[in-house]
């Protein structure tokens, strides 16, 4: 952290402040943790949250949205989703029986739906301390925060590419 700048230090140690305080009025409880009137682990819980967000994902994607899984833990998870009928697998080249996504099934779809409008509650009780305005503002700010953190990560692959083509 020595090379960044004094302005940028302080916020960074602001920002940390504000995290333990909101952590501290109980605020970090995860909205895709699931509650106990929902009979389904937490892992299928975010899986079929993601899949509903995303409408399908290779195997590999679920994998590093559910926070980096193993794949070997992964395929179990879906094995599971799948015996329940919640998720099919799709090939998605024929030849490559690697090129594995995951959809959700209707039965599935329906759970989903029923997971996200628990998030969506969830998400709702964290932003209505705020008056309208304040809730406007910050929704402004965090789709600035995550245009430009796509933009880093853009720049960050776009120099990690061209280091690797000077390599060979």
């Amino acid at each position: 952290m020595s090379d960044l700048s004094e302005e940028v230090r302080v916020q960074v140690a602001r920002l940390r402040h504000l995290l333990i305080d909101v952590g501290r009025r109980g605020a970090f409880a995860s909205p895709l943790a699931v509650p106990p009137e929902v009979n389904i682990e937490p892992l299928h819980f975010e899986a079929l949250w993601w899949l509903r967000a995303e409408g399908f994902l290779t195997i590999n994607a679920l994998a590093e949205r559910l926070g980096g899984m193993a794949m070997p833990r992964m395929s179990r998870l879906i094995d599971r989703l799948e015996e329940a009928e919640l998720v099919a697998r799709m090939k998605i080249i024929r030849q490559d029986r690697r090129q594995v996504s995951v959809r959700l099934t209707d039965k599935g779809r329906a759970l989903a739906e029923q997971v996200d409008g628990m998030v969506q509650e969830r998400i709702a009780r964290l932003l209505m301390p705020l008056a309208g305005e304040d809730r406007s503002a910050l929704m402004d700010i965090l789709e600035r925060w995550v245009a430009a953190l796509g933009q880093a990560t853009q720049q960050v692959d776009s120099e990690s590419l061209s280091l690797s083509a000077s390599d060979s």
